[in-house]
């Protein structure tokens, strides 16, 4: 199902285009329509790395800590920022607003408009596949953004920004015209070129309806008669969605400019220094005897706890009562994470499973949406067998208390229990993603804001604060909203 051996040309696609974001990110004033030289299989997979650069490095990074599966070392500083949620107009600017928009989106864009023009109506769905996603992270981490508009090249050099409810809505009506589009193709040329499932459009469909199903939840506290009528829709037309191994995700290596972005950066650049074990999460495994802990974490190296799985407090070393331990005496990220070959998930199976099994807990399915419990377990068996881990042993875990489902509970305590397996599953793997549906639900129930925090009681980060060169080249820029303030979605107690 996978094409590994052009992975390193889309990673260092990905990383020119990174290294020159810095300056031009807001090169949509480059005309996408009109590309000096390329193909849809060469501009695919360097969208494809493009992303999953971001997904796996700095958003990696943010959305780990925010949803308080890392924290910082204690002889280290270089993430106290976010412990201390200070962000700042300049954090995620060129190097990840300009990669997404100026990068990946623009990528995706040229290769659905170009596979159109060629008559490659599977090609075409990809495209506009992946602009969904990566449009989705954008408007999930800033809120109001620039969509429709955004890539009109120099026609609009001062691309609006559009309400978020717009945007999720604008999100559907393409996801639905790629899915008709994989009806009435069927087949596609892009082949190898594609990293994540080498031009399968049976698993686009699936990832592409969850993907659907995903936009629909998000909404479900915002706007549930929007999101339970569309899923209605979704059931009653049989949509399929991602199954055990059907993961979409971007492969690496261990081989130079191809190894996995967090490695890269946290365990080649830094030395392993900074990051470490989050007690929030830790804990929680510890507490349920949850096998996956062996992939979620290391022991410590050194000291007195050396060999056992030892965390630190949330944010505690970047206040005055830091430790200042060295990073070797205490839990990194494990081998699961932190490794060269380490894929980046756009989204898991586990994910999958967790999403249906919400649908179901909230009885927008109807029939055919199955047994809520059975798709609560199949997360988190897909979890196992993604980290490599034996499935057979979570019956067993099932049995714990704090793991079982809540099958005579209320609808609010099966979803949060549906949440805090799917929490878990991101340890790590899908750090944005985590964050994020911390944000829309407030679970896990037990996460408090980072003895560091600078935001105030019962406040973690709800967006990013829109980039600086926005304010100086985009004369539409709404000005500076805080990260203490909700995206439109994220309106629960």
């Amino acid at each position: 199902m996978k094409r590994t051996y052009i992975k390193a040309l889309a990673v260092l696609l990905a990383f020119s285009l990174g290294s020159t974001a810095c300056e031009d990110y807001l090169d949509i004033n480059v005309d996408p329509n009109n590309p000096p030289t390329s193909t849809p299989e060469l501009t695919l997979p360097a969208g494809q790395g493009e992303l999953a650069y971001v997904l796996g490095n700095q958003f990696q990074f943010m959305g780990n800590f925010f949803a308080q599966h890392w924290t910082q070392a204690g002889a280290a500083n270089q993430y106290c920022d976010l412990e201390l949620y200070q962000i700042t107009s300049s954090d995620y600017d060129a190097r990840v607003w300009g990669e997404l928009y100026a990068g990946a989106l623009n990528d995706f864009l040229f290769v659905s408009q170009q596979a159109a023009e060629e008559g490659d109506l599977g090609a075409q769905a990809i495209g506009e596949i992946m602009q969904v996603y990566t449009m989705q992270v954008i408007t999930d981490a800033w809120g109001d953004v620039p969509y429709t508009a955004s890539l009109a090249g120099l026609e609009n050099a001062n691309p609006e920004y559009q309400p978020q409810e717009e945007i999720y809505d604008g999100l559907i009506d393409q996801l639905n015209t790629a899915l008709a589009l994989i009806d009435e193709g069927g087949s596609t040329d892009i082949g190898a070129s594609d990293l994540v499932y080498g031009g399968d459009l049976d698993l686009w469909r699936r990832f592409a309806n969850t993907l659907k199903l995903r936009i629909y939840l998000r909404q479900a506290y915002v706007r549930p008669e929007v999101a339970q009528s569309g899923i209605q829709e979704m059931y009653a037309s049989g949509a399929q969605f991602l199954q055990m191994g059907e993961t979409g995700d971007v492969e690496f290596a261990d081989q130079t400019q191809n190894r996995n972005p967090f490695y890269q950066t946290q365990v080649v650049f830094r030395g392993g220094v900074d990051v470490v074990a989050s007690n929030t999460a830790l804990n929680y495994l510890q507490e349920t005897g949850d096998p996956r802990i062996d992939q979620f974490y290391a022991p410590a190296q050194t000291g007195p706890n050396a060999g056992s799985f030892v965390g630190v407090d949330q944010g505690v070393e970047c206040t005055p009562e830091r430790t200042g331990n060295q990073s070797n005496t205490v839990s990194k990220p494990g081998p699961a994470v932190a490794s060269p070959a380490t894929a980046v998930p756009f989204i898991s199976a586990a994910e999958s499973y967790f999403l249906q099994a919400e649908a179901v807990a909230r009885g927008w399915t109807g029939a055919a949406g199955g047994d809520a419990s059975e798709l609560y377990a199949q997360g988190i068996r897909a979890s196992f067998d993604y980290l490599g881990e034996d499935v057979s042993q979570v019956d067993q875990l099932l049995q714990q208390e704090a793991v079982a489902y809540p099958t005579g509970g209320s609808v609010e305590e099966q979803v949060e229990q549906i949440i805090t397996q799917k929490w878990l599953s991101f340890n790590g793997v899908q750090g944005f993603e985590a964050w994020t549906e911390v944000r829309r639900t407030g679970y896990p129930s037990f996460i408090e804001p980072s003895a560091a925090s600078t935001l105030g009681t019962d406040l973690i980060p709800k967006r990013l604060v829109y980039p600086n060169t926005e304010a100086i080249r985009n004369q539409n820029y709404p000005g500076l909203v805080e990260i203490s303030v909700p995206v439109w979605w994220d309106v629960k107690d």
